[in-house]
């Protein structure tokens, strides 16, 4: 698939078939977040990856963008206090743009890999850091729903008048 039509065909999936994504899959996922930009080459990330049934039932009981169950998520996790120890005073808000870029980079593979995925953010963040254990100064950015899509969502209409040429 060429890098256009990856682009102009992801879409956020919300409703996925009954069968487990296979373990080989979503760590090709976890492999393409870790290529993603990041400044200073400070991959302030980590990315927990989540298929036990009941750990998606706590993570579903915080997090009420979750709609339905999907099979597997992958938490993008930021490591703020270390960016800014390694970057400066600008290194929390870079740690959450690299989260960003590496979280584009797992739903692309996605895509690839015949996969649907949606991003959420509407979750309780440290309620979903003490379900996945995370060490204190690791935040959950986002989390990212991973499964095989039950149908075909469309593309919804697009802004045109959005792009500028060398002033507002």
């Amino acid at each position: 698939m060429d890098i256009k039509t990856a682009i102009m065909s992801r879409r956020s999936v919300r409703k996925f078939i009954e069968k487990d994504v296979e373990k080989e899959k979503l760590e090709e996922l976890a492999k393409a977040a870790i290529w993603a930009p990041t400044g200073g080459n400070a991959q302030p990330w980590d990315f927990i990856i989540v298929s036990d049934k009941e750990k998606l039932r706590q993570l579903k009981a915080v997090s009420p963008g979750l709609l339905g169950m999907p099979p597997s998520l992958i938490a993008v996790c930021s490591n703020k206090q270390a960016n800014v120890e390694k970057m400066g005073a600008i290194g929390d808000v870079l740690a959450v743009m690299d989260c960003s870029m590496a979280s584009q980079n797992i739903m692309l593979r996605a895509l690839d890999l015949e996969l649907g995925t949606c991003a959420i953010r509407s979750f309780n963040q440290s309620a979903v850091g003490e379900i996945l254990k995370t060490p204190e100064g690791v935040e959950p950015e986002l989390l990212i729903t991973v499964g095989y899509p039950k149908q075909d969502t469309k593309a919804p209409s697009r802004k045109e008048d959005v792009i500028r040429w060398e002033e507002y």
